[in-house]
């Protein structure tokens, strides 16, 4: 907390002004409240920075790829953020996950590279065997490498914790291998945008590739995830639909509601079901192993959700690729208003801090949990709602 401010506070706008502002008393004690439909709260990021894809990092926070400002992001789950530079400029920073070595590893699509950020600071880039590869996505694998998939040299890469890497093709010519993936067999399985296929390719020696054909022609397949039912979930950016293939290859496809709804990504969530991004229907969508699909309206019109991922917190964490935003699906409960730090609960701390940034003496970074309607202010409402969370409690 910012100490100067806080006393500025206390000589001149007391907590019990804040009280009195709601007419309750500031009293212990934290009950909790239940939720039964996941809500959706955003935090801003930089302008136009179109942010990609999203992961949860080995220090508990979540790091995400900006495309445009050239940069990777972290933000905590209370909502601070902090973003690092990329090397290379222009680089079309893509996916990125956790790599075997518990750092962070990420695909740079135009500068044909693959790059290792070290949590603690410090970025290294490796440059693929073949230019241009256009490398897209990237997972850690079942014999401690990374991989990742290669669209415009339509290869699967190998890249070890080191940096060295061996190209595999895809048998398909132009496939366009999109999404990657560990599947329950160990084996690594991947979509085929242009190809129209899934198939997957065996860590061992031999590395041999199996491919299995979509149902229907022109489908566009692009991110697949592990389902909890033991299979592998994909999505049909041109199909419009959830596909679902066994790992001995029957493949089952499910419409999404929203007509050309243009899904991205997908992530298998703590709940049981899969969650994917609808980047032109402008929704998040949940599918249940049976097939039946809800969506959730994303707040911000016109946002293009576009990667998603399951959080240290055990919610659901997207990225918003033209609204500029990083959005939380609450499962394990509401976002609790004024609680600045994120420990859960309202506390005279973050009601002071709360008071500071809707008097304009801190930014609203500095307690982005008061925030509820994500406007980059804190009003007397927000101000009110943290001050009955701190009397009833919230989780």
């Amino acid at each position: 907390m910012d100490a100067p401010a806080t006393k500025r506070l206390r000589k001149g706008f007391s907590l019990l002004t804040v009280a009195a502002l709601s007419g309750v008393a500031v009293l212990p004690g934290h009950a909790g409240h239940a939720q039964t439909e996941p809500t959706i709260h955003e935090f801003p990021i930089g302008t136009n920075s179109q942010a990609v894809a999203i992961t949860t990092g080995p220090d508990g926070h979540l790091w995400f790829t900006e495309f445009n400002s050239n940069r990777i992001g972290r933000i905590t789950i209370s909502g601070f953020l902090t973003e690092f530079g990329i090397p290379t400029s222009s680089a079309g920073a893509g996916h990125i996950t956790v790599g075997p070595d518990a750092n962070l590893w990420f695909t740079e699509s135009f500068a044909n590279q693959v790059a290792r950020l070290v949590p603690a600071g410090g970025i290294s880039e490796f440059h693929t065997p073949t230019t241009p590869s256009l490398p897209s996505a990237i997972t850690t694998g079942p014999d401690g490498n990374l991989w990742l998939t290669a669209t415009n040299g339509n290869t699967l890469v190998q890249v070890t914790p080191s940096g060295v890497m061996r190209e595999y093709r895809v048998p398909t010519s132009s496939g366009g291998p999109a999404g990657i993936i560990t599947g329950p067999d160990g084996n690594l399985w991947f979509t085929e945008y242009a190809g129209n296929q899934i198939g997957y390719i065996t860590p061992d020696n031999s590395h041999a590739i199996v491919e299995f054909a979509l149902p229907g022609a022109g489908r566009g397949p692009t991110s697949i995830a592990m389902g909890a039912d033991g299979a592998l979930w994909f999505v049909e950016f041109r199909g419009n639909q959830i596909g679902r293939i066994t790992l001995s290859g029957d493949i089952s496809e499910f419409a999404i509601p929203t007509t050309d709804s243009r899904p991205m990504d997908i992530a298998a969530g703590p709940d049981g079901n899969l969650w994917f991004t609808e980047f032109q229907g402008n929704h998040i969508g949940r599918i249940t192993p049976q097939g039946v699909i809800t969506e959730l309206p994303v707040p911000t019109a016109d946002s293009a959700p576009r990667g998603i991922t399951v959080g240290p917190d055990g919610n659901l964490w997207f990225t918003e690729f033209i609204g500029d935003r990083i959005g939380r699906i609450g499962l394990t409960g509401p976002i609790c208003v004024g609680d600045c730090n994120g420990d859960g609960t309202v506390e005279i701390d973050d009601l002071i801090l709360m008071v500071n940034v809707s008097l304009g003496m801190v930014p609203v970074s500095a307690c982005p949990l008061g925030d509820r309607d994500s406007n980059a202010t804190i009003d007397v409402s927000e101000t009110i709602e943290g001050v009955t969370n701190a009397m009833t409690g919230c989780s």
